[in-house]
């Protein structure tokens, strides 16, 4: 497996665990003795991560590492999970953001059809 997969799909189990506990990132790095930055980057599968950072996260999470390391079998959306995400994200934008984004994705289409030209 692709070592940026196992980072973000680390992210994303200790992003999840976090959340569901109400923690913030602040907090999660208070409890955790490590810094804000270092925690976000490690949520977003941007830095690497010790086993002895791990473990302070873990214990922070009040969980064992191994629930972090938890490997998900589809780390790859298909492309109608993609699309109901998005769909889910977009719901809670205004009409105003909404038609905004629209116009993006018209210009979006007409620039990728010109460079296929």
């Amino acid at each position: 497996m692709d070592n940026n997969v196992l980072l973000r799909n680390l992210g994303e189990n200790i992003r999840s665990i976090r959340k569901k506990k109400k923690l913030t990132i602040d907090k999660l790095a208070e409890c955790s003795s490590l810094s804000s930055k270092y925690i976000q980057g490690v949520e977003v599968g941007i830095r690497n991560i010790s086993i002895k950072n791990l473990n302070k996260i873990a214990n922070a999470l009040d969980t064992v590492p191994e629930a972090l390391l938890n490997i998900k079998s589809n780390t790859v959306e298909s492309t109608d999970e993609k699309i109901n995400n998005i769909s889910q994200k977009l719901r809670k934008f205004d009409k105003n953001k909404l038609d905004f984004i629209g116009n993006m994705l018209d210009n979006l289409d007409v620039i990728i059809s010109e460079s296929k030209k």
